[in-house]
């Protein structure tokens, strides 16, 4: 059962990464606050028949958000079951708890039918943000522990490798990040955009885990900085800040901070290694 609960708990961070990013679409396609106010009915009515477009994203988006909630379950109960490692089992415990605030936060953020008239706010956007983040750093951990445990593909990866990937995705982040190589922040730019964040996100959370388990102490300090960085990179997109050039400015800072993090993480982890391999060649002597 071990490789198949990492193939499971791969395959349902693969799915939060879409979700995170079809809530996304929702929201900048002007989809998010449609259906009538309603929640979880659409309109009056629980299957998409006959809705118009944006209505039928907005019930799309809930749709798959639903399909993704059994699989977080099952990863969960999974984590819980097949291992007893504490820290495997609480991580795929977090995502599970959290679901159903996601799940109250997604309503919040449509009114449930009107009756919250502040739900559609930034601030309460970026707290339904933030949630799934949650939910998605803790899957995040559950498949890289249970890729350890499990001996899938040499287990532990390199610090070195997470870290340079995202170094690599820093540039494209940028690129298509508001008024820097495109005038018009459309839909497509912005998707693309939001993408890059994420996969920025995935590759410091990453690194922050692998140093952790290899006992990198500069490497993990640094990535934890890395993934403080760039989880308020993605806040300013959520719209809890209108948007002038102090922002810009401020987003251009967070990601040469960033840069640096991911540098000194790759370069740690060279060294640390380094120093691992000469201490046991003396206590091999």
């Amino acid at each position: 059962m071990g490789r198949r609960t990492y193939l499971l708990a791969l395959a349902t961070t693969a799915l939060t990464y879409v979700l995170i990013l079809l809530g996304e679409f929702t929201a900048v396609s002007a989809s998010g606050a449609t259906c009538g106010l309603q929640w979880p009915y659409c309109n009056g009515q629980l299957l998409p028949f006959g809705l118009p477009l944006h209505d039928f994203i907005e019930w799309f988006h809930r749709f798959v958000a639903m399909v993704v909630g059994f699989f977080i379950v099952g990863t969960g109960l999974a984590a819980w079951r097949y291992y007893d490692e504490r820290d495997v089992r609480l991580g795929g415990l977090l995502a599970v708890v959290l679901l159903p605030i996601q799940v109250i936060l997604g309503g919040t953020t449509v009114t449930f039918s009107g009756l919250v008239p502040w739900g559609y706010a930034p601030i309460t956007q970026a707290i339904h943000h933030l949630a799934a983040l949650a939910i998605y750093a803790a899957l995040i951990y559950t498949t890289l522990r249970v890729r350890e445990l499990e001996g899938v593909r040499g287990g532990l990866g390199r610090v070195r490798t997470a870290a340079l990937a995202g170094l690599a995705v820093l540039p494209l982040e940028l690129a298509f990040s508001r008024n820097t190589l495109f005038s018009v922040y459309g839909l497509r730019v912005q998707m693309v955009h939001h993408a890059f964040e994420l996969l920025a996100f995935t590759a410091a959370l990453v690194a922050f885990v692998w140093a952790v388990r290899r006992g990198a102490v500069r490497a993990a300090r640094a990535t934890a900085a890395a993934v403080t960085l760039v989880t308020l990179q993605i806040l300013l997109g959520t719209g809890i800040v209108s948007f002038s050039p102090a922002v810009q400015v401020a987003y251009y800072v967070l990601a040469g901070l960033l840069a640096a993090c991911f540098l000194f993480a790759a370069r740690a982890d060279v060294t640390d290694t380094a120093a691992e391999r000469a201490s046991a060649r003396t206590d091999a002597d």
